[in-house]
């Protein structure tokens, strides 16, 4: 799509690999002559990170000309068709579940095992859940508050998903595809998919 057909933003947490593109992408879009607004929605503490953000990258609170709202979501707090919940992970992170046109998805984000993130999840047809750790790496999952892939697969049972993707899988790891499709479809019990770059996922 157009980047300027986007018209909002869902940002889960603060942590660098989920939100430093964020001003680049902003600054892309000012200088393509974006003239719509845009709402970026965030956890708690979110309009303070993106300020220090903005000092960082040495931009100016007068540069972007478009009509740009930021928003704090209380964890449980719905958005039209998004509902939301905390995850259990090192700082302040939203789980998002999305319905439209008689479909749902929930993207889990970065979090160990969940149950309020199981709930949010509940019969969707697609289950975007991260699989940072395998399970002999379970005890830095533990410490970091990331899921394993066989924590990932009981999540997906637990919910009763329709389908699984796994996201979140870090460099040192990601030449394991297989080790982490076995171990989260074995607790899954069904067929679990790898997320890559630019994937498209129909359901």
């Amino acid at each position: 799509m157009s980047p300027d057909q986007l018209t909002t933003v869902f940002i889960s947490h603060c942590h660098a690999d989920h939100i430093s593109d964020l001003i680049p992408f902003l600054w892309a879009i000012q200088i393509d002559g974006r003239t719509n607004p845009l709402q970026i929605y965030g956890p708690p503490g979110f309009k303070r990170t993106f300020q220090k953000l903005k000092e960082c990258t040495c931009t100016a609170d007068d540069f972007f000309k478009f009509p740009l709202t930021l928003l704090e979501l209380d964890f449980g707090q719905s958005v039209g068709r998004v509902k939301t919940c905390a995850t259990v992970h090192s700082v302040p992170t939203l789980a998002f579940r999305i319905e439209s046109m008689g479909k749902a998805l929930c993207y889990g984000a970065d979090t160990i095992y969940c149950k309020s993130v199981i709930e949010l999840a509940k019969n969707v047809d697609c289950l975007v859940h991260e699989a940072t750790f395998l399970e002999d790496q379970s005890s830095i999952a533990e410490l970091t508050k990331h899921s394993t892939a066989r924590m990932a697969g009981q999540a997906g049972k637990e919910a009763h998903a329709k389908r699984l993707v796994l996201f979140h899988i870090p460099p040192p790891n990601d030449h394991m595809e297989s080790e982490f499709n076995g171990q989260a479809s074995a607790a899954y019990g069904g067929e679990v998919q790898i997320g890559t770059d630019l994937a498209t996922i129909e359901f």
